[in-house]
């Protein structure tokens, strides 16, 4: 995951946002009251865990899959913890892959009713894959494209209403 950040803070970073505009939390709010849809580009895990904004769209733009290593390795593993009395990182025990949700614009154009103009404010956990969805939503030609500075940091940081499970 640390990888994907770091690339797609690259890519950010290369990419013009001349397409979108970066916004802050009060601007989004005030969007949002006069219509404005939030996607929120995180994965389900992060959606459901850690929260999500009241009325956020979950739409992810990436997907992370888990497989797991074989029985013995996992085992060996839960012994080790046990032996030692120390938590190691449970990661290891998992083949991770991250895929790009290929129906990610298409879900979004569904979501607002084939309609280029809606407002669509876009965040995930603190700014990065939204900014990256934004670029994508906006070349594709969604013409009110924003996104939220900060992400879901800013917005659980501004204690703005939340659900989590």
């Amino acid at each position: 995951m640390k990888i994907l950040s770091a690339f797609l803070l690259s890519v950010s970073l290369l990419l013009s946002s001349d397409l979108y505009e970066e916004i802050d939390i009060s601007e989004a709010v005030e969007l949002q009251k006069e219509g404005a849809i939030f996607v929120d580009v995180r994965g389900p895990s992060e959606f459901i865990h850690t929260g999500h904004g009241l009325g956020h769209v979950n739409i992810p733009v990436f997907y992370e899959t888990y497989t797991p290593k074989p029985l013995k390795v996992r085992q060996n593993f839960s012994e080790m913890e046990t032996k030692n009395q120390k938590g190691y990182n449970s990661r290891k025990l998992y083949e991770s892959k991250i895929v790009e949700n290929e129906n990610f614009v298409k879900e979004v154009f569904d979501l607002v009713g084939g309609d280029l103009e809606t407002e669509i404010i876009v965040l995930c956990h603190s700014g990065q894959r939204s900014a990256f969805s934004a670029e994508i939503l906006a070349k594709k030609g969604f013409e009110n494209v924003y996104n939220l500075e900060g992400g879901f940091l800013q917005w659980r940081e501004n204690k703005l209403p939340l659900s989590v499970d």
